[in-house]
């Protein structure tokens, strides 16, 4: 017997949990299936030595929920002022165990059509609709299919003896085995260094290695790269504690007769081989995302040496129509350019994508939000979203607030645009307005960038837009605080600019 739906949704992670809370609050006929017993199960397991890295911060001096959210990392978007994550943990880094209770009351609370432990085993497709075979032969069919199974499978680097190795998947907190031992850790990101900084008051060498050097995420403004709160292994590098931190390729791993592992590597810099023998080998170079479940005909075309699956500024399959993607597998777009891998970034994606969807259903463009009629309340309006908005602020020069000139005056207002929608929407090709971003890039102009750190802070960007084309910009002075609450002292002209060009 089939199951008609208009959405199916494989996943039940933060991603799946957030697009179906949208999709049912405009009763859009969809199911949710996860493999697990529960939702967000991902977080049962990872990361293993259960701290998340994802910020925590209870208490801000603001009551302003939107606000608010811009140091609240786990919470997923809902319309209850009194439903978030603080209410789990009140710890800076919380506890995964707690993300898992979380996401398991959101689903409950909002009464989520989710079918628990329900394997998807194939998918196919036809000309008009999806057919999503399960572990016991139960079928589902519908219009729109979104995979939201994000990136949980482990990657097996192609070295030569890598089954020696232990998989991160498989390590604990429990790290007894490991005293007195030498280790070599294949990777540098935080799974690796949470891993290195477990094994400290055990191991006699703890060694870490990948091809090139790791980057800290204060630098890169990637929350995916090296955190503070993985950093304690740095110490024991730099002060020469035993520890070491190499760049180089492993080109095998052999097992030797008394049990250690003897490991060619291959360095970056100079392209000399050495061999080193280790007691242990542990695997932490990450996830990739796993596409068992498409029958070849369904199989999505894949892009970033096949780690995701290639999408169109829809996220949506390249060559397959209406599937589409939602989470941590959507970084084909903006890969290491934004936070989309992480639920402060997924959150707000998903509420974009479910607005995709439901457009799609209903054959109806982007809709505007507001109507300004006025320069003081277009510039109210930008002023608020500069001190509140969230999806501009995490997802930032990737997702746009629009003030589309109306052509009998005033303007339209379209809140956070994803921004390859807007670059490719026949709706905005002529766009003349105002668009304003959080960037952290610094102003064109050398007088300006005598204003902002080389660093580049986090600060608002007001661009003036005609017919397409870009008239004019203000890069608004960054917040040191980070809170943007007196514009007044940070404006830098933005006022000016809107005012003046409101006619």
């Amino acid at each position: 017997m089939e199951l008609n739906y208009k959405v199916i949704i494989i996943g039940a992670g933060p991603a799946g949990l957030q697009l179906s809370y949208y999709l049912n609050k405009v009763n859009v006929s969809h199911i949710v299936l996860e493999r697990a017993k529960v939702a967000g199960s991902f977080f049962e397991t990872y990361p293993v030595h259960r701290k998340l890295i994802s910020i925590n911060k209870v208490n801000t001096g603001f009551d302003n929920k939107e606000k608010n959210l811009r140091w609240d990392w786990n919470s997923l978007l809902n319309g209850d002022d009194k439903f978030s994550f603080k209410d789990f943990d009140k710890s800076y880094y919380p506890s995964a165990d707690n993300l898992v209770k979380y996401l398991g009351e959101f689903a409950t609370k909002y009464e989520l059509p989710i079918h628990y432990e329900t394997h998807v085993a194939k998918v196919t497709k036809d000309d008009h609709q999806f057919t999503v075979v399960d572990g016991n032969g139960k079928e589902y069919v519908s219009e729109i299919l979104v995979d939201a199974t994000g990136i949980g499978e482990l990657n097996i680097p192609n070295i030569k003896g890598i089954e020696h190795s232990i998989a991160y998947t498989e390590m604990n907190n429990d790290v007894a085995q490991f005293t007195n031992k030498k280790v070599l850790i294949l990777g540098k990101g935080n799974s690796a260094f949470e891993t290195a900084d477990s094994l400290l008051e055990v191991s006699s060498n703890t060694h870490l290695i990948s091809p090139d050097d790791f980057n800290f995420a204060w630098v890169s403004h990637y929350p995916g790269h090296l955190r503070s709160v993985n950093q304690a292994f740095l110490d024991t590098f730099f002060l020469k504690q035993q520890n070491a931190i190499l760049n180089g390729k492993i080109a095998s791993i052999e097992q030797l007769d008394s049990g250690q592992y003897l490991v060619d590597m291959i360095f970056s810099e100079d392209g000399e081989s050495e061999k080193n023998t280790y007691d242990y080998v542990i695997n932490c170079t990450g996830f990739k995302c796993n596409f068992d479940h498409y029958a070849p005909s369904t199989f999505p075309e894949l892009c970033l040496k096949n780690m995701f699956p290639k999408l169109n500024h829809k996220w949506e399959s390249s060559n397959i129509p209406n599937l589409f993607f939602c989470g941590a597998n959507m970084q084909c777009n903006d890969y290491k350019d934004s936070s989309t891998p992480f639920i402060h970034g997924i959150r707000h994606n998903a509420e974009s994508l479910s607005e995709i969807i439901i457009k799609k259903l209903n054959l109806v463009a982007q809709q505007s939000r507001k109507q300004l009629d006025s320069s003081s309340e277009l510039y109210n309006e930008i002023s608020e979203r500069i001190k509140s908005a969230t999806t501009i602020w995490f997802l930032f020069g990737n997702a746009y607030d629009l003030y589309s000139k109306k052509p009998n005056g005033g303007f339209e207002f379209f809140e956070s645009v994803p921004k390859l929608v807007y670059e490719n929407e026949e709706q905005f090709k002529q766009f003349s307005g105002f668009r304003l971003e959080f960037s952290y890039r610094i102003p064109s102009d050398k007088d300006e960038q005598l204003k902002f750190s080389q660093h580049g802070f986090l600060h608002p960007v007001v661009s003036k837009y005609k017919n397409g084309e870009l008239v004019d910009e203000v890069h608004m002075l960054e917040d040191i605080y980070g809170e943007w609450e007196d514009l007044s002292k940070l404006d830098n002209g933005i006022k000016e600019l809107i005012v003046s060009n409101f006619a």
